[in-house]
C-alpha cells in the first residue's frame, strides 16, 4: 500500500489543477486517474475534456463565475511559460441572444463594472454583421463581445500543461481508475480497478461526472448528469485559414430543436484535419441514474442521428462556410442545484469535492482548483468566496 499526505482522484481539469495548487504547499502528492483511453470498449470512466477546444470568457453568469473565470485567466501565461505548453487562444467571445435582452446581457454591465472589465454592446442584427460578417443573426438579435483574453482553450493542452507542473513539484502522476474510497482511523484506503490500494488522511474527489458512481462517496451529491453532442465539421486548411479571427460564439438559441449552442472557429485536431466544433442541448437530451447508462452512451450512442439537425443549425449561423464531413463526438456534463460548482469538506472528515461544474468548468478550471486547493491547506475559501457559493447538495 502506498501512502500519501493527500490524493487527489480525478485526473481532469479540476482535478489537475488542484494537484498542481496543493504540490507548491506539499511534499507527498498524487493524482490518481485513468489518461484518455484508446478504446472505449475497455475503459469504465470517460470525460469531455478529450477535445481541442472550449470556449474562454470573462463575464460569467454571476459573481461567482465571473470571478473564476477572471482567476483562471489570470494564469495562464505562467502556466504556459512554466510547462512550455501553449493552450490559450484570445480570439475573442462573443455572446448573442437571436430574441434579443436577456438575463446575462442585463446583468453584463454590472459585472462588467465590479471586475473592472471592458465589453462592447450590440443592439441589433445589423451592429452584429458590421463587426462579424463570417456570423449571420436575427435583426431583432442582441449581444456582446468581449476581446483578448477571452476566446478559446485547448483542454487536453491544458491538462497536459497543469500535470507537467505537478509533475515538475515532484506530483506522483498514477494512472488507476478508483472505485472505492473506505475511511480507515488514519484516513482512507483507496482501491482501484487495477487491484492497488493507497492511503491519505486527505482526500479531493474531482471525478467529474463520474463523481456519485462505483463506491467513491457515501452520500451522493445531487446532481443531474446528462449527454451532450459534438458537431465537428470538417474544413479545408484554407478554409481554417479564412477563419482565424472568429470569436468563439456562445448562442443562447431555444427553438424547440436546439438550445443553448457554443460554436469554436476551426482548431485542428490530432488526426491533422481541422474542425469547426459546434455543441448544444437537445430536446431528445439522456439522464443518467447508473454508470452503465454513461458507459453505453459513450461506446455505442447513436448521436449520429442528429448530424442533419445540427448541421442546419450551424449554416445558419455561418453560412458562408463549405464544410466537407460531418462528425459527432458523445460528452457529459453535470448540473448542481444552485447552478455553481460544489467545493468543500463533505460530511465525511477529510473527504474534500469539488464537482458539479455545469458545463462551464473548461474556462475556470484552474481557479476551480485553486478553490479547493486553498481550502485543503488554509481550512477556509479564499478571500472573496464564501462556503455559500459552492455549497455542496446530496440527495
Amino acid at each position: 500500500m502506498k501512502d500519501f499526505d493527500i490524493i487527489v482522484i480525478g485526473k481532469g481539469l479540476v482535478g489537475s489543477a488542484a494537484a498542481k495548487y496543493l504540490s507548491f504547499k506539499n511534499k507527498r502528492i498524487a493524482i490518481i486517474g485513468p489518461d484518455e483511453p484508446s478504446d472505449y470498449d475497455k475503459s469504465t470512466v470517460f470525460a469531455s475534456h478529450y477535445d481541442q477546444a472550449r470556449v474562454q470568457r470573462l463575464i460569467g453568469k454571476d459573481k461567482v463565475w465571473t470571478r473564476l473565470n477572471l482567476d483562471s485567466v489570470k494564469q495562464y501565461h505562467a502556466i504556459q511559460e512554466q510547462s512550455g505548453i501553449q493552450f490559450h487562444n484570445p480570439v475573442g467571445c462573443l455572446y448573442v441572444n437571436p430574441e434579443g435582452r436577456d438575463e446575462y446581457l442585463n446583468k453584463a454591465a454590472y459585472l462588467a463594472s465590479q471586475f473592472n472589465l471592458d465589453y462592447t454592446a450590440y443592439a441589433n442584427g445589423s451592429e452584429l454583421a458590421s463587426d462579424f460578417s463570417a456570423y449571420s443573426f436575427p435583426q431583432n438579435a442582441q449581444g456582446l463581445s468581449e476581446q483578448s483574453p477571452s476566446g478559446l482553450i485547448n483542454p487536453r493542452l491544458l491538462l497536459k500543461a497543469q500535470l507537467e507542473i505537478f509533475k515538475q513539484q515532484h506530483g506522483v502522476n498514477l494512472k488507476d481508475t478508483i472505485l472505492d474510497i473506505t475511511y480507515h482511523k488514519r484516513g482512507y484506503i483507496i482501491t482501484s480497478q487495477e487491484g492497488h490500494t493507497y492511503q491519505a488522511p486527505k482526500i479531493l474527489l474531482a471525478a467529474g461526472s463520474f463523481v456519485n458512481f462505483h463506491n467513491l462517496i457515501a452520500q451522493k451529491l445531487d446532481l443531474q448528469i446528462k449527454n451532450e453532442i459534438i458537431l465537428l465539421a470538417k474544413v479545408t486548411p484554407e478554409q481554417a485559414s479564412e477563419l482565424t479571427n472568429l470569436p468563439s460564439l456562445l448562442y443562447e438559441i431555444d427553438n424547440t430543436v436546439t438550445e443553448g449552442i457554443y460554436l469554436i472557429q476551426p482548431v485542428q485536431y490530432p488526426n491533422g484535419h481541422y474542425y469547426i466544433k459546434m455543441g448544444c442541448n437537445l430536446p431528445e437530451d439522456i439522464y443518467f441514474d447508473h454508470i452503465e447508462q454513461v458507459q453505453h452512451w459513450f461506446r455505442k450512442g447513436n448521436s449520429d442521428q442528429f448530424i442533419n439537425r445540427l448541421k442546419q443549425a450551424l449554416l445558419k449561423i455561418l453560412p458562408n462556410i463549405e464544410p466537407i464531413e460531418y462528425l459527432t463526438k458523445r460528452c457529459i456534463i453535470n448540473r448542481s442545484v444552485h447552478g455553481r460548482p460544489y467545493i468543500g469538506e463533505s460530511n465525511q472528515p477529510g473527504l474534500y469535492i469539488a464537482s458539479g461544474c455545469n458545463g462551464y468548468s473548461a474556462m475556470c478550471s484552474d481557479a476551480i482548483g485553486g478553490v479547493a486547493a486553498h481550502l485543503i491547506n488554509h481550512r477556509k475559501l479564499p478571500e472573496y468566496y464564501t462556503e455559500k457559493d459552492f455549497e455542496i447538495f446530496y440527495h
